[in-house]
């Protein structure tokens, strides 16, 4: 198993990529605590995982609250002693609106999540990796930190910014052994794209759109996007930091 005895923590675990990663670490042997807002769907998703015989632990929190992130640290550290992995996974999105007249309060949102709670997560987490002199986190990104059709610039700017945040992460903290990438997908079928879909004015055309700007003509699994979160956690990736590894079906290459 390539991430027995790791200690692994994953925020927006409760759903879409965040939960098929959650399955994807514990039967490769990790222990996981996962975070989410969503605190009803976290505890049904901890309770099956543990029949199967997982090591799963939920925990409420909002990532882009300190005090959440602080909590979920402690009690990770204080149960398990340790932090091998942590994947920032989660976010939110903004509905397809002109972007002079997305409101403030909507864009400082999905900024406070996406890209503040990225940082605050590995704020908290940096100095028991650095303690420790090896660790890796892997931050979710986007393919609209490198194509882009308008309409997101909430979103977009936010996932710019955590590709930013990567790079400079996996320079700084490089001397301790300490990996940073980020995954970047394309379109994947999570609960975040059937709420775009369900609010597009032509669904039709939407889904076609999807198809038709992914070379692979498909739309990826969640499972699919877990399997390089994996990758980029585990010692197959150990020369490997500073990326952000596109999962788009070759759209950014058109």
């Amino acid at each position: 198993m390539l991430l027995k005895n790791h200690i692994s923590i994953i925020t927006g675990g409760s759903t879409g990529i965040g939960q098929a990663t959650v399955e994807t670490f514990a039967k490769e042997g990790a222990t996981v605590i996962f975070c989410d807002v969503n605190n009803k769907q976290g505890k049904i998703n901890e309770k099956n995982l543990r029949k199967k015989g997982y090591n799963v632990y939920f925990k409420k929190g909002d990532v882009s609250k300190e005090n959440d992130v602080k909590k979920l640290i402690n009690f990770t550290i204080k149960n398990f002693k340790r932090i091998d992995i942590l994947f920032n996974n989660a976010g939110i999105e903004q509905p397809v609106t002109p972007s002079h007249n997305v409101d403030l309060k909507t864009f400082e949102k999905i900024i406070s999540i996406n890209l503040k709670g990225v940082f605050i997560c590995c704020k908290y987490t940096l100095p028991y990796m650095i303690k420790q002199k090896k660790g890796s986190i892997v931050n979710n990104s986007s393919i609209s930190a490198f194509a882009n059709v308008g309409g997101n610039i909430s979103y977009a700017s936010s996932k710019g910014g955590v590709m930013s945040l990567t790079r400079v992460l996996a320079i700084e903290y490089a001397k301790y052994n300490i990996r940073v990438n980020a995954v970047c997908p394309g379109v994947i079928d999570t609960p975040m794209n059937q709420r775009n879909l369900k609010r597009a004015k032509n669904k039709l055309n939407l889904k076609k759109r999807w198809i038709t700007v992914t070379p692979l003509g498909r739309v990826a699994s969640p499972f699919e996007l877990a399997q390089t979160v994996l990758f980029l956690s585990s010692d197959m990736s150990s020369f490997v930091t500073g990326v952000g590894l596109l999962v788009d079906g070759g759209r950014a290459a058109t």
